[in-house]
C-alpha cells in the first residue's frame, strides 16, 4: 500500500506530502545559495511540489524522479518546465556527476536499499555538490525493529537510526553542514490529523483501506514507541572520490 497515493494522506500533507510544506526548502536552497542554472535533482518528487517551488522562486528546472506513475501524472500536467523520470531511488538512470544538488525531502525512509540509494546519489553528484536531507527518525531507536513486519510504504516505517545515518554519509565522504532538529513540524502535523480524524489510529486506518483494524493499531502503537522525530541534514560531497 503506497499511503502517498491516499487522498487521506494528500489531504492531510498538502501537495508537498512531508511536515512543514516548503519551510526547510527555501532554508535548504538559500544555505546552499541555489540559481537559476543549479542542477537539481528532487529524489522522490511526488506530486511535483518541489519542482513547482523551485521553479516559481528560483527559476530553477528540476529533474524530478519518483517510483509512483501515479504521482509522476500529477506532477507532469504541473509542471511543463521541469522533467520527470519514473525510476528508483537504487538505480539512478543518470550519469556520473550530474547534478549539483540532490534534494530527498522525507524520501530516504522509503528507500528499498538505503545504503544502494545513498552511494547513487553520491554517484550522481558533482563533487562540492550539495545532498538536502529532511526526513523522519527515531529518538527511541531500540523499537525500530518491529517496524519491518509492516508492508505500509510510508516514511513512518522506515524511521532513520540517526546517528547511524549520519555516519554512513560521513564514511561515504560526505560532510555535514547543517543537521537540524525540526520535530516541531511533525507535532504540528499530527495535531492537524488528530483534529480532522480524531485520532492517529483512525488516520492510520482511512490511508490504509486494505489494512485490517488491528494491522493498523498494531503499527501505530509500534510508531509510538519509537518517538518520532523529524530533521534536516545538508552535506557536502567530499573531493576524495568521483
Amino acid at each position: 500500500m503506497n499511503a502517498y497515493e491516499s487522498c487521506c494522506m494528500q489531504e492531510a500533507t498538502g501537495e508537498t506530502l512531508r511536515p512543514g510544506g516548503f519551510t526547510l526548502t527555501q532554508k535548504a536552497l538559500s544555505f546552499c545559495a541555489l540559481h537559476e542554472q543549479s542542477r537539481v535533482l528532487d529524489l522522490g518528487c511526488g506530486m511535483g511540489a518541489t519542482a513547482s517551488y523551485l521553479y516559481e522562486n528560483y527559476g530553477i528546472k528540476v529533474v524530478g524522479i519518483d517510483p509512483s506513475s501515479k504521482l509522476l501524472g500529477m506532477a507532469k500536467a504541473k509542471n511543463p518546465s521541469a522533467t520527470f523520470v519514473l525510476g528508483f531511488g537504487e538505480s539512478l538512470p543518470f550519469e556520473k556527476e550530474s547534478f549539483e544538488c540532490v534534494i530527498a525531502e522525507c524520501t530516504l525512509s522509503l528507500m528499498n536499499a538505503l545504503h544502494v540509494s545513498l552511494q547513487e546519489v553520491f554517484r550522481v553528484l558533482e563533487k562540492g555538490g550539495w545532498f538536502v536531507i529532511t526526513d523522519v527518525y527515531a529518538k527511541n531507536p531500540e523499537a525500530l525493529k518491529p517496524m519491518e513486519n509492516f508492508s505500509l510504504n510510508s516514511c513512518m516505517r522506515g524511521l532513520h537510526h540517526l546517528p547511524l545515518l549520519q555516519h554512513e554519509l560521513e564514511m561515504m565522504d560526505f560532510e555535514v553542514m547543517l543537521l537540524e532538529e525540526c520535530s516541531q513540524l511533525l507535532k504540528e502535523l499530527m495535531v492537524k490529523i488528530i483534529f480532522s480524524h480524531g485520532s492517529m489510529n483512525a488516520f492510520w486506518s482511512k490511508t490504509l483501506d486494505d489494512e485490517t483494524p488491528q494491522a493498523c493499531c498494531a503499527f501505530e502503537q509500534n510508531l509510538k514507541l519509537c518517538k518520532p522525530g523529524y530533521f534536516m541534514m545538508i552535506l557536502k560531497k567530499g573531493e576524495r572520490h568521483g
